[in-house]
């Protein structure tokens, strides 16, 4: 399957909004997306299929550093490479913008995202006791760093 990535826009939002519901047990709220598509200091790519957005990840910009505090994938395209492509695309436009530090954190009990993200060179900082809600759980904090 063909993925086209670009950058959300405001018509994206009824996708991202419907995809995050469906996979997060605590999901953001449309104003949340809303401001992070019309900041300068973020920006949320998508993964398309076809037109229908498949994925999108979320970042929030300090530069040189970033945040990634949501990355998801809708769940009848989990399975087939589409997170690792997204963090790719993601990964290549942060660096055009000089950003060379990305932090994280990943759910306790969420293995496939935390190999996905060690296999990309994350590596474990620290955890945040509680820090997830419905369920309680901890938190691993991870950062990556680009090598020059």
């Amino acid at each position: 399957m063909a993925f086209t990535y670009r950058f959300a826009n405001e018509k994206d939002l009824p996708s991202i909004v419907e995809i995050e519901n469906e996979a997060m047990s605590c999901p953001w709220s449309l104003k949340s997306y809303e401001e992070a598509i019309s900041s300068d200091h973020s920006f949320i790519m998508v993964a398309e299929d076809d037109g229908q957005i498949a994925a999108f990840s979320v970042f929030y910009l300090t530069p040189p550093e970033a945040e990634l505090p949501d990355i998801v994938v809708d769940e009848k395209y989990r399975g087939q490479g589409l997170g690792r492509q997204l963090l790719t695309k993601s990964l290549e436009e942060l660096e055009t913008r000089g950003i060379d530090t990305i932090f994280l954190e990943v759910r306790v009990s969420n293995t496939p995202a935390r190999r996905l993200y060690e296999s990309f060179g994350f590596e474990e900082i620290g955890v945040r006791k509680y820090f997830y809600s419905n369920p309680v759980e901890d938190a691993i904090c991870m950062k990556f760093e680009r090598t020059i």
